[in-house]
């Protein structure tokens, strides 16, 4: 994983469909770069309800990870699925264009949730003339777990994992469907499996040689 970033600079680039999905698949490897010099920005495709408070809680999550929160649609609360895919692209397409990322994270195509897999799409469409590295992560520690295709690389968080609970658990509107204890258990698990305390798994899609 540390040779991913190898001197390619610094800035990172992670989109979640919703509030909580990037510090629950991906908050210990954003809180890890980030402490190691990173410029990381958390972009936050729509906030489906609740939009007032769900956006105080996703401040606060970038805010424990030390990364720049952008909401792609702050502009109205809607699901990704009622946004045309064309505009989620052009939405994409700019961001891209301003932070001009070496790493890329986004939702895995394999995930159930409707709205991550378009994402996912959006993501790949609007990186297809920017190079960079591309991870790919599964929300759901469930999903995660039970996954038998996944994990093609290891990101050690055991001196994040931590920050990634804090995280999580600044979404207080969302704690009784995340089941923080889960995530925990999740890390702990792959890091056994891979040789760390603590880690999260990723599907490799694109890396620069």
């Amino acid at each position: 994983m540390n040779r991913i970033l190898e001197d390619k600079g610094g800035r990172v680039l992670a989109f979640g469909a919703h509030p909580d999905d990037l510090e629950v698949g991906a908050g210990g490897l954003l809180a890890r770069l980030s402490n190691e010099g990173a410029d990381v920005t958390m972009a936050i495709v729509s906030i489906p309800n609740n939009a007032e408070q769900r956006t105080l809680e996703a401040r606060a999550g970038a805010k424990v990870i030390d990364a720049e929160l952008f909401i792609c649609f702050e502009e109205r609360q809607a699901r990704v699925e009622d946004i045309p895919m064309h505009e989620l692209v052009r939405r994409f397409d700019q961001l891209v264009a301003d932070v001009k990322p070496d790493l890329v994270i986004t939702h895995s195509a394999h995930d159930l949730h409707w709205d991550h897999s378009l994402v996912n799409r959006a993501t790949v469409s609007a990186l297809r003339r920017t190079p960079c590295d591309l991870l790919a992560f599964l929300s759901s520690p469930e999903m995660n777990a039970q996954s038998r295709t996944f994990g093609q690389c290891f990101a050690d968080i055991s001196t994040t994992i931590e920050q990634k609970i804090t995280a999580i658990s600044a979404h207080t509107s969302q704690l009784p469907k995340l089941d923080v204890d889960s995530s925990r258990d999740l890390a702990r698990a792959m890091g056994r499996i891979s040789g760390y305390g603590y880690a999260e798994t990723y599907e490799v899609l694109r890396v620069r040689v």
